[in-house]
């Protein structure tokens, strides 16, 4: 009875020994090398392999695709600047569209408290294009630095554009499109970041006097990428409207998230000799190679890393 326990035992441990390494994920074996580390800008920098692995992602040390950052957001001081696209076209009411931003809004989107509200006008500090043709001819606004708009007790900030349609006059169309609040890193512009977009932005269409029972078309109106202002035809009586974002806060950081790799290769995919890759800016770079072997049991993984340094 012993030995048949005894012999039991050394199968058993056999087996799980046998299971263990059946079921081993084994340490990729890949090998990566240059054949020179100092390159030019725009010359092709072959990364040689030598060995197997499952998976291989790619960091080629610059801005937005740094493995410093690959688990660590980009959060970087800045400040706040409005842009915009704007067309105006058809018709003659010249001076259709006014921009102005208030402090004291309360947040209900009715012609009375628009009216009631404090709005103060920043439309001249931007590029608005006259008439031009009588089809959306889109204009760059040019930017303006706008954190000192915003309350110094955190109140959020409304954008407003006010529209007016002059009696007897023909119809003029405006459209705003790319309006954004951009977070501009003063240091390094390159680092910057969108704060609020066109959609965060969510603009809501209140039309005011001149629009009781009349029909327009195309009717003033916004979608997801621009606000359309627009009259009837011959337009006989005074019209007016306004599109008022929601409400929007300060921000004295932006975040760019995570620098994110080049996924190379994944298991799928056959073995390669080489990886290539072009630098466009002069400078030092640790190009990093994140490779892995994974399945179902486990994932071993091997941060491998060169410095490439690029001259003019």
């Amino acid at each position: 009875m012993k030995t048949i326990k005894y012999k039991l035992g050394i199968f058993l441990a056999f087996l799980s020994l046998g299971c263990a390494k059946e079921y081993h994920v084994e340490e990729p074996t890949l090998q990566i090398a240059v054949a020179k580390n100092t390159v030019k800008v725009g010359d092709i920098v072959v990364f040689n392999f030598d060995g197997n692995a499952d998976f291989i992602s790619f960091y080629s040390g610059e801005k937005g695709m740094d493995y410093v950052f690959h688990n660590k957001e980009r959060i970087y001081q800045s400040n706040n600047v409005l842009n915009f696209r704007s067309a105006k076209y058809a018709g003659n009411n010249t001076d259709c569209a006014r921009l102005k931003y208030s402090t004291d809004f309360n947040g209900v989107y009715d012609r009375t408290s628009i009216r009631a509200a404090t709005w103060i006008d920043i439309t001249d500090q931007f590029t608005v294009p006259p008439i031009v043709g009588t089809s959306a001819t889109f204009s760059n606004s040019g930017d303006l630095e706008i954190s000192n708009l915003f309350p110094t007790d955190g109140k959020p900030v409304y954008f407003g554009w006010f529209f007016t349609t002059q009696a007897n006059s023909q119809r003029t169309q405006f459209q705003v499109a790319e309006f954004k609040i951009q977070g501009v890193v003063t240091q390094d512009p390159s680092l910057s970041g969108v704060v609020y977009d066109f959609v965060d932005c969510a603009f809501k269409l209140v039309l005011g006097e001149g629009f009781d029972g009349v029909t327009v078309s195309p009717a003033p109106n916004i979608n997801s990428t621009r606000i359309l202002w627009s009259g009837t035809f011959a337009n006989d009586t005074f019209k007016e409207g306004w599109a008022i974002s929601a409400p929007l806060h300060k921000s004295e950081q932006v975040n760019l998230g995570l620098d994110k790799p080049n996924p190379i290769k994944i298991v799928s995919d056959p073995e390669s000799a080489s990886y290539q890759y072009v630098y466009k800016t002069p400078g030092k770079y640790l190009a990093t190679f994140v490779i892995a072997n994974s399945s179902v049991y486990g994932r071993k993984e091997v941060v491998k890393q060169i410095e490439i340094n690029v001259e003019p």
